[in-house]
């Protein structure tokens, strides 16, 4: 197995939402959620072109088939809900320059125990070396992710609620991921 990681393009958008919208865990029940991790929201292909023509949308891919996919953009255009929250708390620990938001992220089921994240951060890492931190969000009901994310060290910085869902913010410094 030789994941490579890659800035994705137009072409790449049908199995990046194919990745998301099964990340999103709905045909699961809620153990198996938690169990497994989620991916929230829904995602087109319309929602995808802010993120690939800013930081950008890495794919790893293992022999030309997608393993995962990692979303990125400059903190400056979180908008509203748990995207523009993050950044409120991010700021509010000392997060205020350079900050792109890091997310969501899924790897495929085939490739899941087998250092995906870790790949793909390294590649964020490289593209985005011009930044401060790297900043997320994961919902408190998503304990797979909340382990994964602080398995790899990331920075526990606060919380919010939003719509009566709990929320935790990480925050990395690309540095933290490089090769």
């Amino acid at each position: 197995m030789t994941i490579l990681v890659r800035k994705s393009g137009p072409a790449d958008r049908p199995a990046i939402l194919a990745l998301l919208d099964g990340a999103r865990g709905l045909d699961l029940s809620p153990e198996e959620r938690v169990a497994q991790g989620f991916v929230q929201g829904s995602f087109d292909a319309g929602k995808l072109v802010p993120f690939e023509t800013t930081s950008g949308v890495f794919l790893p891919e293992d022999d030309g088939e997608p393993a995962g996919v990692a979303l990125t953009s400059p903190a400056e255009s979180a908008g509203g809900g748990p995207p523009g929250r993050t950044v409120e708390v991010a700021r509010a620990a000392g997060l205020t320059e350079g900050v792109f938001l890091y997310g969501p992220v899924t790897v495929a089921p085939a490739h899941r125990g087998q250092g995906v994240v870790r790949l793909l951060l390294a590649a964020v890492a490289e593209h985005l070396a011009g930044y401060r931190a790297g900043v997320l969000f994961v919902e408190r009901a998503n304990e797979k992710s909340l382990a994964v994310h602080t398995h790899l060290g990331m920075k526990h910085v606060g919380d919010f609620t939003h719509a009566d869902r709990e929320y935790a913010v990480f925050s990395f410094t690309p540095a933290q991921f490089r090769a």
